[in-house]
């Protein structure tokens, strides 16, 4: 009878913060986990009985066990080592040969070769192992069998191979395994060793996170769920698997703000500001593993009033936090949305909306005289996430050193959701009397204020309507012009009353 034992306890240490959400052998790549992978290499080896090991994050593991196919999951309240889980089931009577296979990997590796391999080498315990230089730390011997392991014990051997985790012990080694950690009984037990090659990837930092994505999708064949898209070219897409998900970006390969975009992101989750968290990063195919914030945008939710006072409110703590920011990145602190960025907002929209090349000098001075914070640049609702109980925003590549109104403009007049004037008033009140930073200004100057900002934000937002509909062929922004247009009318009628 062969068993098969899954070892899915480890801590996951250096993948943190994404193992404080999920366990790390239940890691979504691509279209499902390590774990189910190698229950189902298990099962296609013929294996009788598939169990696994698991401490943190146990509930996880056993919760998904049912649908991934494993029968036993042997939770240890400390953890066992790795000859300790190997001991204990065989203390509590599981019998016949047994394979280990390690729950923190990705490979393609010929499983069955080896343990064909294993059973007719005459040694009652047998090693997979690959040639990696870096960690090549088992030592072999002409006749094949392990004489070493560097800095541990025995001697060099005629090779060196990298041990995969992977693990074969006959009945007779079985019952032997006392010890916890399972190279002690190797040393005195004395294995064959096995040497293949392929593709096998240690899942456990986020480098090798980014690897075993890449690799499955060098052989998806399905389609992954879309998962949204911008109109920089972006895309995203979901990556499932026993109830868990991340999304993975997509960037296109001239997109400039990429460095950017995992830059800010690291600093704003690090500062525990409301953006997702950032898990591994490929540079060269422009890729980025993050955290799943569900698929609803505020302007999606079922009753978007309920959510705009949290809103609002999160909206204050990101500026609370723009000292900080600036102090952590200096890059950020240095990038000011000034004079020159709102001729820039007032001729993207004369030339793409007007077909004219008009500006407006004093709204342009008056904009940029404004106190200034962590400006988000782009906070409309579907840049704003809802996550059962959770808000937090996305999209923030465009962060600058700007007017403490712009963002709450970008939010209030959206052309996404069109609120009442009554309505942007009043949330405008509850953000203006809940903000520390506003506590000196007379609500009527920051009325001002907010609708000087208000016209500059809703001509950036028709210009770019026009360019992604009518030049970039985005058909789906051509809806939002007309509504734009209202929204700047509605806007600029408020502020022509004030002057």
């Amino acid at each position: 009878m062969l068993n098969t034992l899954i070892l899915a306890a480890g801590l996951g240490t250096r993948l943190r913060p994404l193992t404080d959400r999920i366990a790390k052998p239940l890691i979504p790549i691509v279209d499902n986990s390590p774990l189910a992978r190698q229950a189902i290499l298990a099962k296609k080896l013929g294996s009788e009985k598939i169990h696994a090991n698991a401490h943190h994050l146990a509930h996880q593991v056993q919760s998904a066990a049912p649908e991934i196919g494993i029968d036993k999951v042997w939770v240890e309240e400390e953890l066992l080592g790795t000859g300790g889980p190997i001991c204990r089931m065989w203390k509590e009577g599981e019998r016949g040969e047994l394979l280990v296979l390690n729950g923190d990997c990705e490979h393609n590796l010929d499983v069955e070769s080896f343990l064909q391999k294993a059973r007719s080498s005459g040694a009652s315990c047998a090693l997979l192992a690959i040639d990696n230089p870096k960690v090549n730390t088992l030592c072999i011997d002409e006749k094949n069998l392990l004489c070493g392991i560097k800095n541990k014990f025995g001697k060099d051997g005629k090779s060196n191979a990298t041990f995969t985790g992977i693990s074969w012990y006959s009945p007779k080694a079985w019952e032997k395994v006392r010890e916890k950690d399972i190279r002690d009984f190797w040393e005195h037990e004395i294995p064959f060793v096995c040497t293949t090659k392929g593709n096998w990837i240690d899942i456990g930092n986020p480098e090798g996170l980014m690897k075993a994505v890449n690799s499955q999708l060098s052989t998806f064949n399905s389609q992954l769920e879309p998962a949204g898209s911008a109109g920089s070219g972006r895309k995203y897409f979901r990556m499932k698997s026993a109830g868990h998900s991340l999304i993975l970006q997509q960037s296109h390969s001239e997109d400039k703000d990429f460095e950017r975009f995992v830059r800010y992101g690291k600093l704003f989750s690090g500062l525990g500001l409301p953006t997702p968290e950032i898990y591994a990063v490929d540079e060269s195919e422009k890729r980025v593993v993050m955290q799943d914030l569900g698929a609803t945008r505020l302007c999606d939710a079922a009753q978007p009033m309920l959510y705009y006072p949290r809103v609002l409110e999160k909206l204050i703590a990101w500026q609370e936090a723009s000292e900080k920011a600036f102090e952590l990145d200096s890059e950020l602190a240095s990038r000011a949305f000034d004079e020159k960025d709102y001729a820039w907002e007032q001729s993207y929209y004369a030339e793409n909306y007007l077909g004219t090349e008009k500006v407006f000098p004093d709204l342009i001075k008056r904009a940029a005289a404004q106190p200034r914070v962590l400006m988000h640049r782009d906070f409309q609702s579907q840049n704003v996430m809802i996550n059962n109980s959770e808000i937090a925003f996305v999209d923030f590549q465009g962060a600058r050193n700007g007017s403490i109104y712009y963002d709450v403009a970008s939010l209030l007049w959206d052309p996404y959701m069109m609120l009442s004037s009554e309505t942007v008033k009043q949330l405008f009140t509850l953000w203006f009397s809940a903000n520390p930073r506003l506590k000196n200004i007379p609500f009527d100057s920051a009325w001002e204020d907010f609708l000087v900002a208000s016209l500059q934000r809703i001509m950036q937002a028709l210009g770019a309507y026009c360019f992604l509909s009518k030049k970039k062929g985005i058909k789906s922004f051509e809806q939002y012009i007309e509504p734009g247009a209202k929204r700047l009318e509605e806007i600029f009628s408020l502020h022509k009353g004030r002057c």
